[in-house]
């Protein structure tokens, strides 16, 4: 069965801090990698290629979020292109408690895709 899941780019849902997440490829075994890169740590020379490249991946999210390419939505804190960033922030007239309601079924659509991300990995 793990054979059949590398065959297939199954994206992820990732912790990259706390209060950032963010779907990607990345393989579970290179997520500390990953989450190095984005904390700013220097990468480690002990590291194989894939390491190295999610080390790297997560450097360049950190760089696109700093210089406003990325943001984290703050509906889900999941990390996206400032472009895809949901436009509630347009509708001026929306209430807060609709605001609230459209939250909570993303909450959930967020917590769904990290029981499954787990499910994969068992």
């Amino acid at each position: 069965m793990n054979k059949a899941l590398k065959e297939h780019n199954f994206m992820m849902v990732v912790d990259l801090t706390e209060n950032v997440l963010v779907n990607t490829p990345i393989p579970s075994a290179n997520h500390a990698a990953l989450r190095s890169g984005f904390a700013g740590y220097p990468a480690n020379p002990r590291w194989n290629a894939a390491k190295y490249s999610a080390w790297k991946t997560g450097r360049q999210l950190r760089e696109a979020l700093a210089s406003g390419q990325m943001v984290v939505r703050s509906t889900d804190s999941m990390l996206v292109q400032a472009n895809e960033q949901d436009d509630n922030s347009n509708s001026g007239n929306a209430s807060t408690s609709k605001q609230a309601k459209q939250s909570k079924p993303s909450q959930l659509l967020h917590k769904a895709k990290r029981m499954l991300a787990a499910y994969q990995l068992a």
